[in-house]
């Protein structure tokens, strides 16, 4: 098992460009973005994994069977989960790479290069560290 966050990489690239930031808040998102599994207890996440049945969805726990509800996570993780959370429309590689260029300052060149090299609308979290360390 191996925990992973991104939060500290985010962290790295110093402060988002404020279109970016805007679009994170109004998805409700923005506290996820500072959130560290790695500075978990992981022998507690360990213990609970290993007690998780797949078959009910719950953990099974010596006091008897726990399930995580919606209202713990948004209680936990202070999400709203009441209506629509997001709906993605489909990006063609030349919108991605207009957004690229716009939001985080990218020439059209760097933007289009990484998408060619991840076969379509995506870009590598490293790609966005070269980047940010290069200016």
């Amino acid at each position: 098992m191996k925990l992973s966050s991104h939060g500290r990489k985010v962290q790295k690239f110093g402060r988002p460009v404020a279109e970016i930031e805007g679009l994170v808040s109004t998805t409700g998102l923005r506290s996820l973005v500072a959130c560290s599994l790695d500075t978990g207890d992981r022998g507690l996440i360990f213990a609970f994994v290993e007690s998780w049945h797949k078959k009910t969805s719950s953990f099974h726990l010596l006091v008897g069977e726990v399930t995580i509800t919606l209202d713990d996570v948004a209680s936990l993780l202070h999400l709203s989960i009441i209506g629509a959370f997001h709906s993605f429309n489909t990006l063609h590689v030349d919108e991605a790479v207009l957004l690229l260029v716009e939001l985080l300052k990218v020439t059209g060149d760097e933007a289009r290069a990484e998408a060619v090299q991840c076969h379509g609308a995506y870009v590598r979290l490293s790609w966005l560290q070269e980047i940010y360390h290069s200016k």
